[in-house]
């Protein structure tokens, strides 16, 4: 059984990650490569030289707080911060976001596998395309409520504020939603609910004052097809995870 949810993760991460690489390289990734040429006040980021930018891939971005600083941080975490090696724009780029994007969808797969396995469900492409919307709505839906997908050049609060509150969302979200989903008790489902709200009633971290060095609708375009993008990634891996997994099952 372990040996089938290894391979079928993996299979399943590495064509979840590739056909996600190619959306992000059509939709994403022009916008963000748009929102670096006003990071420094609207100059031309040098990407060929292997100038430091924020290269935040869909998939990425919706699941995790994006490192970004406010344009007048001129503290020592923001100086190590811009001093990050990034790939340069061309193949690079791409290759390094596609890699990315498949050993996140190796270790989701894994995750998504283990979570259908502990709730006694029968593993199909069926079921698997359902714990992975719930996937999204937990690790990415929920969470951009709060804290939407940032481009390059967005303001934001303190680092480690973002990603506390992240896992604080996630945690809760992915609880509610097995309180609500796979409970029988009425108490267990209002819980459930309760808990998915908390995050949310809460409030995420947010700066005194935004600062955005991009325009509003380029931050609000890249938001949206973030979120779409993810959507397709958590589908594709859901679906891919149960099928693979009945495919190793059957041929033993």
């Amino acid at each position: 059984m372990l040996k089938n949810l290894i391979l079928s993760a993996a299979a399943a991460g590495v064509a979840a990650g590739l056909f996600t690489a190619v959306v992000q390289h059509v939709t994403t990734t022009p916008i963000i490569i748009e929102a670096e040429k006003y990071e420094g006040g609207g100059a031309p980021h040098d990407h060929a030289a292997g100038t430091p930018t924020h290269d935040h891939g869909a998939a990425t971005d919706a699941t995790a707080p994006a490192i970004s600083t406010p344009a007048d941080d001129t503290s020592a975490a923001a100086v190590v911060e811009e001093a990050e090696w990034v790939p340069p724009d061309g193949i690079a780029r791409t290759l390094y976001t596609s890699l990315a994007t498949i050993v996140m969808g190796v270790g989701y797969g894994l995750i998504l596998l283990a979570a259908m396995s502990l709730a006694g469900v029968r593993v199909t492409a069926r079921t698997g395309l359902a714990f992975g919307v719930a996937g999204f709505i937990a690790v990415a839906l929920a969470p951009a409520m709060g804290l939407p997908p940032e481009i390059p050049g967005s303001g934001a609060a303190e680092l480690g504020a973002r990603q506390a509150w992240w896992f604080f969302a996630v945690g809760a979200t992915a609880i509610g939603i097995a309180g609500l989903l796979l409970a029988t008790n009425i108490w267990l489902q209002i819980g459930g609910v309760m808990l998915i709200a908390l995050p949310q009633i809460f409030g995420a971290p947010h700066p005194q004052e935004y600062v955005s060095t991009a325009p509003a609708e380029l931050a609000g375009h890249f938001a949206a097809t973030s979120l779409a993008v993810t959507a397709i990634f958590w589908a594709v891996l859901g679906y891919a995870s149960g099928a693979f997994y009945e495919r190793f099952s059957r041929s033993g």
